[in-house]
């Protein structure tokens, strides 16, 4: 993996490109991202400064015309900065697998918080990078200059200084100025002086095509007052209400309100939903599946610390059989005198205990086995609806050891309540399968084979080829030979917190 902090000295673009560098790196919808095969993430120890320049080396390497957006200094300010406000860049080519945004991505196990491809709306991707500091969130802008639906400046009219990658005359006049005035604000002075700078020294024509364009989409009143504004007059306080309204009824129009509705809910803001980034967030259940050793609470652990660090709230749930903490199953074990209903020792350590109940039915009881599977399909319904849903309707991220998937195996192998639960009880949105090589699985659980836990594991992985779950399914690698094994599930988790209840394709 290409070092990017080595790279970003000078900001040129390393031998090759940086796609080349970053390409072998999986994406988080990949059963085997995390795998020990896979490249490892450059993410770690990451810091703002780093990421800052690790960003112009991939959109140098892009060889298309890019700027930074906002005032001068906007860039190095957010490097310096904490908080989640948004580094805006403008990039000049149309959304391609090869792109700087798929290149930081992959390099850095980055999370998609935000993106839409509509060419009648602003077309752009914000990804969120798991900082030093924090998580830095990159906002890359595609082609046409926009504001929701209203076009500002067309790619092929944008102009950039390349020594400097600021964008220049009508170009940074409609980002410094028209931009945050429809989002509803006026900017501040110095930024109001840099956009009269750069109307003055725009080229008569492109001055004279941005009036029209702000006329058609906003009405006369306001695209004047705009204009006046850039040319040295005092804005009107109510100039930024006076847009938001046009922005409104622009947004509403027959043309471009498909696009609108199927962007509401990035359009409305998120109030009461936003999460640490400030964006709309949804809960997001994760379940971990895998044989005795193969490391579920170890990436428990671990997935919960770096969630709250991301700011992100955490639940867990436990849905394995063996324990007996089902509602119901001790009691009924009980009374059909069928296994141990002692708890056990150690509580806090599921992993320690076997995959299934199959052990504590007898062989010879093949009603009883039927009868529990439907027990235990019943008993993850009502699990699901007391545990898992209210924390998610809270929009936590639940962690949950093990999931209904058990039930293909025990008490009943290939009892129909193995597939009612499924239906019943909805897929986890991130499934994910620790992994390691089967010697150390052994070496950590000796109490099953190293047969039996190879056959296990080899079952699990043939689950996640289904991609049963809502957003990813993954293998996180538990062998310690990988730096940062959860790099790109935290990258998922942060994705399907931010994006739409099941996964889609843009491209």
């Amino acid at each position: 993996m290409t070092d990017y902090r080595q790279l970003g000295a000078d900001r040129r673009p390393p031998q090759g490109t940086a796609a080349g560098a970053a390409s072998d790196a999986p994406q988080a919808s990949d059963p085997q991202a995390g795998h020990p095969e896979a490249s490892e993430p450059a993410a770690s120890g990451l810091s703002r400064p780093d990421l800052l320049a690790a960003v112009a080396i991939a959109l140098d390497a892009g060889g298309r015309p890019w700027a930074w957006q906002g005032e001068a200094g906007a860039a190095e300010r957010w490097a310096a900065d904490t908080g989640p406000k948004d580094l805006d860049i403008w990039y000049s080519a149309p959304p391609s697998e090869s792109d700087p945004v798929d290149v930081l991505a992959r390099a850095f196990a980055a999370a998609r918080v935000a993106e839409a491809h509509d060419p009648r709306r602003l077309r752009h991707v914000s990804l969120a990078i798991e900082t030093t500091t924090g998580p830095a969130v990159v906002d890359v802008t595609y082609g046409d200059l926009c504001v929701g639906p209203v076009l500002l400046v067309p790619a092929a009219k944008v102009t950039v200084d390349p020594g400097t990658h600021r964008l220049t005359g009508a170009a940074a006049t409609a980002d410094l100025l028209v931009r945050p005035v429809l989002r509803g604000r006026v900017p501040d002075r110095p930024r109001l002086d840099e956009a009269r700078a750069a109307w003055a020294a725009a080229e008569p024509g492109h001055r004279r095509d941005l009036g029209r364009r702000l006329a058609a989409q906003l009405g006369h009143r306001v695209a004047a007052d705009l204009i006046a504004v850039a040319g040295g007059a005092p804005p009107d306080a109510n100039l930024p209400r006076r847009a938001r309204l046009r922005l409104a009824a622009r947004s509403l129009a027959p043309e471009v309100v498909a696009s609108t509705w199927a962007q509401r809910h990035t359009v409305v803001p998120a109030l009461w939903a936003a999460g640490p980034l400030g964006l709309r967030t949804r809960g997001v259940v994760v379940a971990l599946v895998g044989t005795d050793g193969s490391g579920k609470s170890t990436v428990a652990d671990g997935l919960h610390d770096r969630l709250h660090r991301y700011g992100l709230p955490t639940s867990a749930a436990y849905f394995g059989m063996a324990r007996g903490n089902l509602p119901g199953v001790a009691l009924a074990r009980r009374v059909l005198g069928v296994g141990s209903t002692a708890p056990t020792l150690d509580s806090a350590a599921p992993a320690r205990l076997p995959a299934t109940a199959a052990a504590s039915v007898p062989a010879d009881h093949p009603g009883l086995r039927r009868v529990a599977a439907w027990f235990y399909a019943g008993e993850y319904v009502w699990r699901y609806l007391r545990t898992v849903a209210p924390a998610a309707a809270r929009r936590r991220v639940v962690i949950a050891d093990r999931w209904v998937y058990d039930l293909r195996e025990s008490p009943w192998p290939g009892s129909r309540a193995a597939r009612f639960a499924e239906r019943v009880v909805p897929a986890p949105d991130v499934l994910v399968l620790p992994d390691a090589p089967v010697e150390l699985i052994h070496a950590r659980k000796p109490e099953r084979s190293l047969t039996e836990q190879a056959g296990q594991q080899q079952r699990f992985r043939g689950l996640l080829a289904e991609h049963p779950a809502r957003h990813a399914e993954l293998v996180v690698d538990t062998s310690g030979a990988v730096a940062d094994p959860l790099a790109h599930l935290v990258a998922a988790v942060v994705q399907a917190a931010h994006g739409p209840p099941r996964r889609r394709h843009h491209r």
